[in-house]
């Protein structure tokens, strides 16, 4: 019988303690900058940002106002070999360009504590495949429960790029279903993370029906996030 999900709790004291560490050591002096009004951003909403390779998701966790719960590779959340292996043959080597050998012993140790992160942080398990409606059913009873979905749409599978050139659409589908299921058409917010910069930047929302209603299509709704994402940095970050 499978395992009843449960809605991740905002109570994590001994995680406060991991972030005040990398927040010191690694993401200190980030300027966070709100093109849209940071006080009336909802605990229920949608967020879509760029990876930035590893650093992304730890230093939105800890410089967003906004509780939120991340989407994440489902094999950084399985077992140990799960864990090594993904980060070895697909982040380290496929993304990065790592040899074997530096990749290997790399992840060998990540492995280790990466599924403590990840769980600190909120992380539920995305697929490539049909189990993506679990995501998403599981993502609704997140956002039934007054918390943000935090995705990482880009496909970097030639690795992470400064521009993000696509994004995947499950964050549309999510959209979509929560709008069926209750006539909310939830905001999205698109976010940039610029590492050597140490910039984010949290952009005005867009809203889905709205976008429909204007007559455009899923693919262009996908291409026009993208876009959103990739004019933050460039409008706001590459230029400061």
């Amino acid at each position: 019988m499978a395992k009843k999900f449960k809605v991740p709790s905002k109570k994590q004291p001994f995680f406060k303690i991991v972030k005040a560490f990398f927040k010191l050591f690694y993401f200190s002096n980030v300027k966070v900058t709100y093109l849209c009004n940071k006080e009336e951003i909802p605990d229920k909403c949608i967020m879509v940002a760029n990876h930035s390779a590893k650093s992304g998701p730890m230093a939105l966790e800890i410089y967003l106002p906004t509780f939120n719960v991340k989407w994440g590779a489902y094999q950084m959340l399985g077992n140990y070999k799960s864990r090594f292996k993904y980060l070895r043959d697909v982040f380290y080597i496929q993304k990065c360009g790592w040899s074997k050998t530096k990749a290997t012993i790399k992840a060998s140790l990540e492995a280790i504590f990466s599924k403590m992160l990840y769980k600190g942080m909120k992380f539920v398990p995305t697929y490539p495949d049909g189990r993506l409606t679990l995501t998403i059913k599981n993502s609704i009873e997140i956002l039934d429960d007054n918390k943000a979905i935090l995705v990482f749409p880009e496909d970097s599978n030639d690795g992470y790029k400064e521009i993000v050139t696509s994004f995947f659409s499950g964050f549309i589908l999510l959209s979509e279903q929560y709008y069926k299921k209750y006539q909310e058409d939830l905001p999205i917010y698109p976010i940039y993370f610029h590492l050597k910069k140490k910039r984010i930047v949290v952009g005005k929302p867009l809203f889905i029906q709205k976008l429909i209603e204007k007559g455009m299509k899923r693919t262009e709704i996908v291409e026009l996030f993208c876009n959103e994402v990739n004019n933050l940095f460039l409008n706001h970050i590459k230029l400061a």
